[in-house]
């Protein structure tokens, strides 16, 4: 699957989850509770929906794997959830500094964003997804921050049914922002492995800091139906700014650029180089 359409999916679920924190979240009536407890349960439901679905993402549709799914979810929740917290919290207080209004809500939504989008790349354990899915994140929840309240002053003036209408569709739009926006700047600043050959032809996978090549549905780059494929095979990893692949000794053949890789050793890699692990082929770009 391509990376374009990845994106795509990301922010249909990121969509859903949206919609999802606007059923679940918008059925309590936080508007008697404190103001900081109420930002808090807003901020934690609303990341944990979006990032359980968009957890979903490469388990149920990249990978096809129920199992890998339910973990994605599963992370994703908890993640969005700490993430939302906190940035909810940070962001309501430049809210209230700023009086409200589209630059409050906007700052806001930006801080609940990046630190959605921290919370990604501090589940993976890496330095480089936190930056790009900060990136990504800020820059949805100022979008989505900015349409929100777009929205919601539209309908101000109307009768409460419009008014959550119009919040719903601000989550909605909010979901999908981050659910695009933060693998997108993960997308533009990573080079990536693709797929040539065998069942998963055409899947593309961003190499961040590196990336795990077998059958196993738990590696990053999923390659099953080829039993020459181990299910740990190689690794692709960053190296003093080049990439390195590294045979894992699984008793299988890894071949690069046509020469046949020592079991356990390592070969230096660039863009354009051809991989072959059994019968399928993957090229960095």
């Amino acid at each position: 699957m391509s990376q374009a359409r990845q994106i795509y999916y990301n922010a249909v679920f990121g969509a859903l989850g949206g919609l999802l924190a606007w059923l679940i979240v918008g059925s309590f009536e936080t508007g008697r509770w404190n103001i900081w407890l109420a930002y808090a349960f807003v901020g934690a439901g609303v990341g944990l929906c979006i990032g359980a679905l968009t957890g979903a993402v490469e388990g149920a549709v990249v990978k096809q794997s129920a199992s890998q799914a339910l973990i994605g979810m599963g992370w994703g929740a908890v993640a969005g959830a700490v993430g939302g917290l906190l940035g909810m919290l940070i962001g309501e207080r430049f809210f209230l500094w700023f009086g409200g209004g589209l630059v409050g809500r906007s700052l806001g939504w930006m801080f609940l964003g990046l630190f959605l989008g921290l919370g990604e790349g501090v589940v993976a354990r890496s330095r480089r997804r936190s930056s790009y899915g900060a990136l990504g994140g800020a820059l949805a929840g100022l979008v989505g921050g900015l349409v929100y309240e777009t929205l919601t002053q539209a309908f101000i003036d109307y009768s409460d049914a419009a008014q959550m209408i119009a919040g719903g569709l601000g989550l909605i739009l909010i979901g999908a922002a981050l659910g695009s926006l933060i693998p997108l700047a993960q997308i533009i600043r990573a080079p990536r492995l693709m797929v040539r050959t065998g069942r998963k032809a055409g899947t593309e996978i961003a190499v961040v800091d590196q990336a795990l090549l077998g059958s196993y549905d738990g590696c990053d780059v999923y390659l099953p139906g080829d039993p020459d494929i181990a299910d740990q095979h190689a690794l692709v990893f960053r190296h003093n700014g080049s990439f390195v692949i590294r045979d894992l000794g699984a008793g299988r053949e890894t071949w690069v650029q046509g020469a046949l890789l020592p079991v356990g050793a390592e070969s230096a890699i660039k863009q354009g180089d051809c991989i072959r692990l059994g019968s399928t082929e993957v090229e960095l770009r």
